[in-house]
């Protein structure tokens, strides 16, 4: 990827995360280096610990 800086790779790394419906909360460059550090997801179930049963069974 001649031509391309990292900032300008980091900022695509992050529309692709955030396409994809990964939240990112912060970039970090450092010289060739990228990191990203995601969002917590709270894709917990709210109906996770109720017993849904109904009738007999």
């Amino acid at each position: 990827m001649a031509g391309i800086t990292a900032e300008q790779k980091a900022l695509s790394l992050l529309n692709a995360f955030e396409r994809a419906g990964r939240a990112v909360s912060r970039v970090v460059v450092d010289g060739r280096r990228i990191e990203l550090e995601l969002a917590p997801s709270d894709d917990r179930d709210e109906y996770d610990r109720i017993d849904m049963r109904h009738g007999k069974t």
